[in-house]
């Protein structure tokens, strides 16, 4: 379908012509955003207005309802707008405020722990009931176990330990990466539910597009939702 300009419209309003029917469509030059579709519209309704059957006038009720919709959209554009731009300025405030983190030690959910060179590789265990025996496992990359850690009996809650780095032999095991297997039983021998949570210290801040992450020295990206603890050295 074409449109054609007939005279006593508004410039730009297009018009149906049943001549031009099966004729390709031109582009009415409608634009995309809030502030050209209202004014687009309110020329529409002008000439509607203009060029109504004054036997059959456009119902008051009806008008009006178009208006509100218009009136919303136009509305909801800009509600977004803001909603961005304040998102936009919270995670640069969250990026600032996760800055002052850095030097600190965090305990967050993880069965990674990281061994260097020398010196102890900490961790801690998180049990949601008491136990009456507890092991953790280290295991190396290649899927061998590297020691065993015979934890004794632990209460609810969360608990820190460390592992000096040696092996079954006594011998120091190589600097890397290294994965916990915990084990934990009640009295009766039932399992505890418990994690393994692994600890490092920030050394920096990562902005991302939901937020930031804090960077730990064992090479980790943390949300900070996922902390469960926090302390200054």
């Amino acid at each position: 379908m074409t449109t054609s300009n007939v005279s006593g419209l508004p410039a730009g309003i297009p018009r149906y012509d049943p001549a031009a029917a099966n004729q390709p469509k031109a582009s009415t030059g409608m634009g995309t955003s809030a502030a050209e579709t209202q004014d687009y519209f309110m020329k529409m309704l002008l000439a509607q207005i203009q060029n109504q059957d004054p036997m059959n006038a456009q119902d008051p009720a009806q008008m009006t309802s178009q208006l509100t919709q218009l009136n919303t959209a136009s509305g909801i554009e800009r509600l977004n707008t803001s909603i961005s731009a304040m998102l936009a300025q919270a995670n640069t405030q969250q990026f600032m405020a996760n800055s002052a983190l850095i030097g600190s030690d965090v305990l967050a959910a993880g069965d990674s722990l990281a061994l260097g060179a020398d010196g102890q590789a900490n961790f801690a265990l998180k049990l949601d009931g008491a136990a009456s025996q507890s092991m953790v496992k280290v295991v190396a990359a290649d899927g061998s176990v590297v020691d065993e850690l015979s934890l004794g009996a632990l209460g609810q809650g969360v608990h820190r330990f460390s592992w000096d780095g040696a092996g079954y032999d006594g011998s120091r095991a190589p600097a890397g990466r290294y994965r916990l297997l915990l084990s934990t039983v009640d009295a009766a021998g039932a399992p505890v539910a418990s994690s393994t949570l692994t600890q490092g210290r920030v050394n920096g801040v990562a902005r991302t597009d939901s937020g930031s992450q804090l960077l730990t020295t064992d090479g980790r990206a943390l949300d900070p939702a996922d902390l469960l603890q926090l302390t200054k050295p």
